[in-house]
């Protein structure tokens, strides 16, 4: 697991470390100390499994880095962290494409398991955010942050299309790069297996993702294998 993590705090970023090395002791863990060497980072880095974002950064906000990241790196999973617990705030870092939001103050349970959650494809929001949004029709499409849980039928407010509907969608390499994806392939992995370019690979990732609605390649693998187009 690459993990970039994002905060001008030290001692968090120590702390964090360590709660992070207890999911996988063989983590490598990348750190930066403000947004524009994060995006730096990410721009040539297409390897990275997760960003940890401190919304609250010195030189830009974090929602400009989540901004650029979405923008140009949309697989990658972004967390937020932060200190302020605004609903408002969480909200909107969702819709922007945020794929969970931890506050500062939490557990190390509740932050590990955020993390856990997000690596497999899920989003979490902060239990308190829940509790005064909750629909009080079951059209949940007007409000995707409201899922906190990874579920196989929903996708992140996408209608699933049938595999005749996908198949006409995606192009046949895009399919052998999704096919790639399901065995844990980096960008370059892929690139070395299908002989194109890791940009090229970025371009068909990013792609996918748009046409299936998923938030991420982990999303995107399982509704592939879901509609049988590994089949």
């Amino acid at each position: 697991m690459r993990v970039l993590l994002v905060d001008d705090h030290f001692l968090f970023r120590g702390g964090l470390k360590s709660l992070l090395y207890s999911i996988d002791k063989y983590s490598e863990i990348l750190e930066v100390d403000c947004g524009k060497d994060a995006i730096a980072f990410v721009d040539n880095d297409d390897n990275i499994d997760v960003v940890l974002l401190d919304y609250d950064l010195g030189d830009i906000s974090g929602l400009d880095v989540l901004n650029h990241i979405k923008e140009n790196n949309p697989e990658i999973p972004v967390i937020m962290l932060s200190a302020h617990e605004t609903p408002s705030l969480i909200q909107d870092l969702l819709t922007k494409g945020a794929s969970g939001f931890i506050t500062k103050t939490s557990s190390p349970d509740v932050m590990l398991s955020a993390v856990n959650l997000v690596l497999s494809g899920g989003m979490y929001v902060p239990p308190a955010m829940l509790a005064p949004q909750e629909p009080t029709s079951k059209n949940y499409n007007s409000t995707p942050y409201i899922i906190n849980e990874y579920n196989q039928k929903a996708y992140s407010n996408s209608t699933i299309e049938s595999r005749i509907e996908i198949d006409h969608q995606l192009t046949d390499r895009q399919v052998g790069v999704l096919r790639e994806l399901s065995g844990g392939l980096s960008n370059k992995e892929i690139a070395r297996v299908l002989d194109i370019s890791p940009s090229t690979v970025k371009v068909h990732v990013a792609a996918i993702l748009k046409e299936l609605g998923a938030k991420n390649r982990t999303v995107a693998v399982t509704m592939a294998k879901d509609m049988g187009l590994f089949n």
